[in-house]
């Protein structure tokens, strides 16, 4: 019994920070999506330079300005996959030893 705690331990420790994450890139993409979808003007306070500025900072440099391809994402998927089974083959090995 004490193996399998561990077990389940040792797989709550390495997923807690993928679940976190994909929570906040879940937030900055609705948070986008919700500034894309408000009328320009509406909701935000007149800039002197014309409100440039305010959608400047509503843009995050780290999400593209397309929406990504079926492709894409299932080309990231498999790479995320295959770190993450990587990572834990590599953590097993190095339990073994």
């Amino acid at each position: 019994m004490n193996a399998i705690l561990q077990a389940l331990a040792t797989g709550a420790a390495l997923l807690a920070p993928v679940v976190i994450v994909m929570i906040l890139i879940s937030i900055a993409a609705v948070n986008r999506a919700e500034a894309e979808a408000r009328p320009h003007g509406a909701g935000h306070e007149a800039a002197p330079d014309g409100g440039a500025a305010a959608e400047a900072r509503s843009r995050l440099p780290f999400l593209p300005d397309r929406e990504p391809s079926v492709l894409e994402i299932l080309i990231l998927g498999v790479v995320l996959f295959t770190l993450v089974m990587g990572g834990l083959l590599v953590f097993s090995v190095m339990g073994q030893a």
